[in-house]
């Protein structure tokens, strides 16, 4: 029987796992803009081996595999998200952003429609405000997570059924 993975039906952050488990309590975040989640994987590398005799390599190895990103926008701008994703400090009347780099590493959560999960256990997070300038636009909060291993190196994704 096939599997057929779609829709986002909601996104959690939390602090980032260092095994195979999700973080218990994680964050709710709001409602993504619709049509802006997009889970992507790369292409992985490979080398190619040739001798002088023959057009085609002789051996191709891998060498890279391809790396998972997700990117997903949030219109609601609640200045405590702000902060939780991209750094700084946020609270009710405002958000400061942080001097200087920030490491964020959250754990993600995807829960699609389908009934499935996409584990993200260690997600280094790269956040922007975009959008908005008009009376027909809005900002967005845009997220893009790319898992890594966690401190115990597992692996820093899976996909789960619910």
């Amino acid at each position: 029987m096939a599997v057929y993975l779609f829709g986002i039906k909601t996104v959690k952050y939390g602090t980032a796992a260092t095994g195979s488990s999700m973080p218990t309590g994680m964050t709710t975040l709001p409602n993504t803009v619709k049509g802006s989640v997009s889970i992507e994987e790369t292409e992985g590398s490979t080398v190619k081996f040739f001798v002088d005799q023959q057009f085609s390599p002789v051996k191709v190895v891998k060498t890279e595999e391809g790396e998972l990103s997700a990117t997903m926008q949030f219109y609601d701008m609640t200045f405590a998200n702000i902060a939780a994703l991209k750094g700084g400090t946020g609270n009710a009347t405002g958000y400061t952003p942080a001097t200087g780099y920030q490491m964020m590493e959250k754990a993600l959560e995807l829960e699609l429609d389908s009934g499935h999960k996409l584990n993200m256990y260690n997600a280094a997070l790269s956040t922007r405000i975009t959008g908005g300038g008009g009376r027909d636009k809005l900002f967005a909060l845009e997220v893009k997570a790319t898992p890594q291993l966690t401190i115990s190196n597992t692996q820093g994704w899976d996909i789960q059924v619910v």
